[in-house]
């Protein structure tokens, strides 16, 4: 699965980067999801950008450090919070090589800050950090209902995630895509690189 989401997207970064053809049909979708929504209000995508999103970061931080140090997991609580930091720091570095333009100002639905659309940070940090936490529920959480709610919470939220950065005009479609395909890329790291602490260092 490594390789075949790798491959995918590069392959996918080369095509998108290269037929500005692909960058038209973005906008046109953009602006055909736009005209589908327009009788719902402006604040409902907004609250995704801003302070809903933030929320959705925070809170599950919050209560798994929480159950980390009633089970004296104190490492699962620096690597928790690690994930949407070395996320951010990837995916802010890719924006700075490729330099793919946000889509005309004259899309977005809200004011944003000026830089370069490829990839999503919004829609890579949500899915890594969901992925974690998914990650923790099947592995850790005997209760059926809160790890299924979990579950579905993490999928819905970064589905929505993503979908809200094409509704505000914010993002091309194939710049979420591409998100996705690289937080597929950086969960199996991540997933992989805590089961070998756990089981070679054991922490």
């Amino acid at each position: 699965m490594f390789w075949i989401l790798t491959i995918s997207f590069i392959l996918f970064s080369i095509l998108i980067n290269t037929y500005p053809t692909i960058t038209l049909w973005d906008r046109s979708l953009i602006l055909y999801v736009q005209k589908l929504l327009i009788i719902i209000p402006n604040s409902i995508p907004i609250a995704f950008d801003g302070l809903l999103y933030s929320l959705m970061l925070i809170i599950p931080i919050i209560f798994l450090s929480m159950y980390f140090i009633i089970k004296k997991k104190y490492f699962d609580i620096i690597y928790l919070i690690s994930i949407p930091l070395i996320t951010y720091g990837i995916s802010s570095s890719l924006k700075l090589i490729v330099e793919r333009p946000r889509p005309p100002i004259e899309m977005h639905l809200l004011a944003h800050q000026e830089g370069f659309s490829f990839v999503s940070n919004h829609t890579i940090i949500t899915f890594c950090l969901w992925g974690i936490i998914t990650y923790y529920l099947i592995n850790y959480c005997q209760n059926k209902f809160i790890k299924h709610l979990g579950i579905s919470i993490a999928i819905l939220w970064s589905i929505l995630i993503g979908f809200s950065r094409i509704w505000l005009g914010v993002h091309n479609p194939t710049d979420v895509i591409a998100a996705y395909l690289l937080g597929g890329i950086l969960l199996i790291i991540y997933i992989k690189v805590r089961e070998f602490i756990e089981k070679y260092i054991g922490l």
